[in-house]
């Protein structure tokens, strides 16, 4: 078992549902970090940690299990790593959001537009995941 007791916390809030970021090499996911950390930001979601699932550490796998927890997984493109890894995991809990779905096409840069950024809020809250 790890030690779950890094140096520092982490943010929270108190959004009943979590959102998880892809960590894509690539704009998209860069866009779904930023997002993420966006709809954490305006208190609809919890960020949380997607290693921390994918390693099965200090409840993190336990956390995305729980039946009262709605999760958003934010995948760039439709590769869909977040998505697997929940699968692989037995996680089914969740909804799922493709970035290049969304209307933006992946590159290998890391630059974002922050209006494309607003327009993607936009589009989750009209969604309503």
């Amino acid at each position: 078992m790890a030690n779950c007791s890094c140096t520092g916390s982490c943010v929270s809030n108190n959004a009943s549902k979590a959102v998880y970021a892809c960590a894509g090499a690539s704009n998209v996911g860069k866009y779904s970090y930023e997002l993420a950390i966006a709809l954490h930001q305006q208190g609809t979601h919890a960020m949380s940690c997607s290693a921390g699932v994918g390693a099965d550490i200090c409840g993190f796998t336990t956390g995305a299990k729980a039946e009262n927890k709605v999760n958003l997984l934010l995948d760039g493109c439709p590769v869909g790593c977040l998505k697997a890894m929940f699968d692989h995991k037995g996680i089914t809990n969740y909804d799922h959001v493709v970035i290049t779905e969304m209307g933006i096409k992946k590159e290998g840069i890391f630059e974002t537009d922050p209006e494309l950024l607003k327009d993607l809020i936009k589009q989750i809250d009209k969604i309503g995941v």
